[in-house]
């Protein structure tokens, strides 16, 4: 009696090996996509320039919003000069989740703005543009406390400068105070708030643009209680699309297929 013996054949097995390959690299790469987002250098990102013992109305690297012609006959009786209504401040009393010994601040005044863009420091500290295929975020940690009239509100925004430096916002955020957002459960944290650009297309207006960060108290007047918005870790991250990643990593899937193949082919 004969036996016959079965014997596997290595060419049929090369295009199951090679699905395998590929989907495992998709998936891996696909896996990590969300990581992939890369940090933006924000110069004074958490206000601890200059160092200051308890208050300081310059503010490194951020520029504010001239004084407006409303400010001295509306608020003139204050006693707090323009100036003094953004800057840094010593954390004595610290956020659990601070950056830092420092916070900024903007008191709510209507027109109180700290930003930056390229053109905002001689040596051009920040020159970070909005570049194709690439998406944005934003993210600043705020709080507020009770001394804030509810209804009060803080814009965080990403624009960037025209032709004639006037400033386009892209997208924007807008912060509205109330107790209930805002708990003074002990101990404080900060609150994460973020501003989402999508993908920049290359027909997109600010392609190449330099980016430009601003945040600024949108109160009214009826409203203005020169509470304290705080404010600290400013961080912004560029993220690929993710489209282009997945081309990437059927790419990869396809060169290690054909590495599979020019292989077993001898």
């Amino acid at each position: 009696m004969s036996m016959i013996q079965s014997q596997s054949n290595p060419a049929s097995t090369r295009p199951r090996i090679a699905k395998s390959v590929m989907a495992v690299a998709v998936v891996a790469l696909a896996a990590a996509l969300p990581l992939q987002a890369q940090p933006i250098t924000v110069p004074n990102f958490s206000f601890e320039s200059p160092s200051t013992p308890f208050v300081s109305t310059t503010v490194a690297s951020w520029q504010k919003n001239p004084e407006p012609a409303f400010y001295g006959p509306t608020f003139g009786s204050s006693g707090i000069t323009w100036d003094q209504t953004a800057g840094v401040f010593l954390d004595t009393n610290p956020y659990q989740n601070h950056n830092g010994v420092q916070g900024g601040y903007i008191l709510s005044v209507p027109q109180v703005a700290l930003f930056q863009d390229y053109t905002t420091s001689p040596t051009h500290d920040f020159n970070a543009t909005f570049n194709v295929g690439m998406s944005y975020n934003l993210t600043v940690g705020v709080f507020a406390k009770s001394s804030m009239a509810p209804g009060a509100t803080l814009d965080l925004s990403l624009y960037y400068l025209d032709g004639s430096n006037n400033k386009i916002t892209v997208d924007s955020t807008t912060i509205t105070y109330s107790s209930a957002a805002f708990p003074l459960t002990s101990p404080l944290n900060l609150i994460d708030y973020s501003v989402n650009v999508p993908t920049v297309q290359a027909g997109d207006a600010l392609a190449g643009q330099h980016i430009g960060i601003e945040i600024e108290s949108t109160v009214s007047a009826q409203l203005t209680t020169f509470a304290n918005w705080d404010l600290d870790n400013v961080r912004l991250t560029a993220a690929p699309e993710p489209a282009s990643l997945s081309l990437v990593a059927l790419g990869f899937a396809g060169l290690l297929i054909g590495r599979i193949r020019s292989r077993r082919a001898f």
